[in-house]
């Protein structure tokens, strides 16, 4: 313990306590009769710290003891954690028995960029879709849009499962404890899975997130290829603001304290490919079409694609629901081949011309240039292709699947 004091007020996640030589960022344990409370100091204001706790905060009272303790930000990580499933708090929620071994500090920085080297390998997810027509890279961060019940989750199980890299970590941020579920059920034994389920206070949902980079960083910096999985990042970011708004932080834009978009680009940027490893992050964004959410608009910048659901491909029992024209990746061109990109531009093409004359088609019109009419002569080739099963897809069984259609429209 390096310095305490005590607590002065306690409301719901947030505590404040006078503690002399205090600092933003630090860990703090709070000493009550029903137990320890832990939690950061996230703000300093008029003397006093404020603390956004890790635990409930049942039991606090004013005149606890409040101590400064660095081991409040960290834990054991690494592969001993890989097949295991705990919160924030690192309780075990697998039925294990406790996590154990070297501890680390949950605080990470993003790699300098003389450290970081080129996306350059494919990061294969086994979905046709994706790999054929959005294929991306090892190191890249990726965003899953999408309404509720569009599939984001589903899409997900099914990447973890089958995606070709050496470790999984995925953070299940306000989860609903169903899902959660479902997601412990579903995880490879190559998978960390830390949970923050939709009760759990506000720091301990953002705690999770960092415990999931750390651990994704730790594998990182012996030489694994990791992919990152968060669900979700707009509960991220809502938990990022209940935070700020609770320090005192004034309001900025869609009701989002400015300190909440600068957090996540730092987050973000600790994923990437570095000389020793790489980290590919997938996160899903809650999007409803409303091109001013600010969520949304930050994610779009911050990451290097986005894969679009559309709500009316899932209603009529299209999986993936992947709306393939308004989806990008901006590492595709760094990581196909040329004749895999000629062929992705080819059949994207002829989905960009069906969409066209879909209203035409409709109503009998048919095209009358050729390629319209070559691409109508592959409609069901492609529907097919972009449609998939439970059974993940070989790279080379999507190439082949792709170049044929592709020969065929040319």
């Amino acid at each position: 313990m390096i310095a305490s004091g005590t607590i002065v007020t306690a409301r719901d996640g947030l505590i404040e306590a006078r503690i002399p030589s205090a600092a933003v960022g630090d860990g703090v344990r709070i000493r009550t009769l029903r137990g320890d409370i832990t939690g950061t100091i996230t703000a300093l204001l008029n003397g006093r710290a404020m603390v956004a706790t890790h635990d409930s905060i049942e039991g606090a009272r004013s005149g606890d003891v409040a101590c400064l303790d660095p081991a409040v930000l960290s834990m054991p990580l690494g592969t001993l954690l890989l097949g295991r499933r705990f919160d924030a708090r690192g309780v075990p929620l697998d039925g294990g028995p406790p996590l154990q071994g070297r501890k680390y500090s949950l605080v990470t920085s993003a790699p300098l960029p003389s450290e970081r080297i080129p996306v350059a390998r494919s990061c294969w997810t086994g979905i046709r879709s994706i790999d054929g027509l959005l294929a991306f890279g090892r190191g890249a961060r990726i965003g899953v849009f999408g309404p509720p019940g569009a599939g984001k989750s589903t899409l997900l199980h099914d990447i973890m499962a089958a995606a070709y890299v050496d470790a999984v970590v995925v953070a299940l941020i306000g989860e609903r404890g169903r899902e959660a579920e479902e997601w412990m059920r579903r995880a490879p034994r190559h998978a960390s899975i830390v949970c923050a389920t939709s009760d759990r206070s506000a720091a301990e949902r953002v705690r999770a997130a960092q415990i999931a980079m750390a651990q994704a960083d730790n594998l990182r910096s012996r030489g694994l290829h990791v992919l990152l999985i968060i669900d979700s990042f707009a509960r991220f970011a809502g938990a990022l603001r209940e935070i700020g708004l609770a320090s005192g932080e004034a309001v900025g834009r869609g009701g989002y304290p400015p300190s909440v978009f600068a957090q996540i680009a730092r987050y973000v940027e600790i994923a990437g490919a570095a000389q020793c490893g790489s980290i590919t992050c997938i996160a899903t964004v809650l999007s409803d079409g409303d091109e001013r959410d600010p969520v949304s608009d930050a994610a779009r910048s911050l990451l290097d694609g986005h894969i679009q659901l559309s709500a009316a491909l899932a209603q009529a029992g299209h999986f993936p629901a992947i709306d393939v024209l308004g989806s990008a990746s901006r590492t595709m061109p760094l990581v196909a081949s040329p004749c895999h990109l000629r062929s992705a531009q080819t059949v994207r093409g002829a989905i960009a011309t069906l969409a066209r004359t879909s209203d035409a088609r409709a109503l009998g019109i048919m095209p009358a240039d050729e390629a319209a009419l070559r691409a109508v002569a592959c409609e069901q080739a492609i529907e097919g292709f972009l449609k998939q099963g439970p059974q993940a897809q070989r790279p080379d069984e999507t190439l082949s699947a792709l170049h044929a259609i592709a020969d065929k429209l040319e």
